[in-house]
């Protein structure tokens, strides 16, 4: 599952989410810890993770201040699908099928 955004200074953020059996969460976040970083000041350090599942991507809220949105749905856990735009902050992410961009390594 590849993610795509704008980054608050213009430039483009990509993200190619791998598939695996057994894989930990890769978090979003503004936070340095987090998996996928993303400059927005209403996103929390950890906002959100994304996780592959049952040959499923999920996306949940990691209790976040201000919520995750998927497809302007106020979310907790959702199932991820190609087309889905994620909104975390001000920030967009847009989930699509295709393969490139830069890996985020989800073995645990």
């Amino acid at each position: 599952m590849l993610l795509t955004g704008q980054k608050q200074d213009g430039s483009v953020l990509t993200v190619r989410l791998k598939t695996m059996a057994v894989a930990k969460p890769a978090t979003i976040g503004r936070g340095d810890e987090a998996d996928i970083t993303i400059d927005d000041p209403r996103s929390s350090r950890i906002h959100a993770a994304i996780r592959y599942w049952d040959d499923i991507f999920v996306i949940r809220d990691m209790n976040s201040s201000n919520g995750t949105f998927l497809n302007g749905e106020q979310v907790d856990v959702a199932k991820l699908n190609p087309g889905d735009v994620i909104k975390i902050g001000d920030t967009e992410l847009t989930a699509s099928a295709e393969a490139s961009g830069k890996d985020v390594t989800m073995s645990g």
